[in-house]
């Protein structure tokens, strides 16, 4: 094979201008094509990358084409590089596999409300080697591809966008269950985001020790959920004021057996006046 270097600077400008093609290509589809149709986010977002994969493969098998490097040639150097692939660059090689098969499967999206160990956030861009999660306390989550694929990931929004909510609350003995899960169920129905399917329950979950015990469970929206159970608990803690219902706190009585022995004692320890 006789390479040139004018032909080695043509090899490179044919990859430029199918990179450029494909980067073109990408941002019409992002920007222009699909946002009219009614796929989701993390559907588009997959249709774009795979494409940027494919643009820029066919763009470097063009560039090496255009060398004398044909298709057979370039798989006797894949084969030759493949042990160092295999030992050097075997990490690399599995998560770019796991973006692949994360873009193909779609276990987790871009926008889905994901938990992965201790971290939990927003995906908002799943990458050649890994994907990126916006915490809630807008932090960026870097995590490799292959432990989306290996491990165990919580995904609140990949069958549905719903997720419960449950509100436990304590009432005096001296109330009436009946007129608390009214409370309850009239706090919840009155709310804008809470689902009607499933419907609102009330549980009566025990005798506690200070207070009877209630729980509230409800349905809404993932991205409503924090600013759902504020306004209801602003809510119930009204409700049960203007009703009169007690919210009991713990109490302790303390009984002492030897009374007079404990105040003797103070007395002899006490600095004389």
């Amino acid at each position: 094979i006789t390479i040139s270097l004018s032909g080695i600077a043509f090899a490179i400008a044919l990859f430029l201008l199918g990179a450029f093609a494909t980067r073109s290509i990408q941002s019409w589809l992002d920007k222009v094509f699909l946002p009219n149709t009614t796929m989701d986010v993390g559907l588009r977002n997959s249709i774009t990358t795979i494409l940027g994969y494919i643009g820029y493969c066919a763009a470097a098998l063009l560039a090496l084409s255009y060398l004398g490097l044909g298709l057979e040639k370039v798989t006797i150097v894949a084969g030759a590089l493949s042990l160092g692939i295999g030992f050097g660059l075997q990490s690399i090689v599995g998560n770019f596999v796991s973006g692949l098969i994360l873009l193909w499967e779609r276990p987790i999206r871009v926008g889905d409300w994901i938990v992965v160990g201790e971290e939990q956030g927003k995906v908002k861009r799943i990458n050649v080697r890994a994907t990126q999660i916006e915490t809630f306390d807008r932090a960026s989550l870097i995590v490799p591809n292959s432990e989306f694929i290996s491990g165990r990931v919580k995904n609140y929004m990949h069958a549905n966008r719903s997720t419960r909510i449950i509100i436990p609350v304590g009432v005096g003995y001296d109330s009436d269950p009946e007129a608390v899960r009214k409370l309850l169920l009239d706090a919840a129905l009155s709310h804008r985001e809470i689902l009607s399917d499933p419907a609102p329950a009330v549980l009566f979950t025990g005798l506690g020790d200070f207070s009877l015990n209630f729980e509230l469970r409800c349905f809404v929206d993932v991205d409503a959920v924090a600013m759902t159970r504020s306004e209801l608990l602003f809510d119930i803690f009204r409700r049960l004021k203007e009703q009169h219902i007690e919210v009991p706190f713990p109490r302790r009585t303390v009984d002492i057996a030897d009374m007079d022995g404990l105040g003797k004692a103070i007395a002899a320890n006490l600095p004389p006046k």
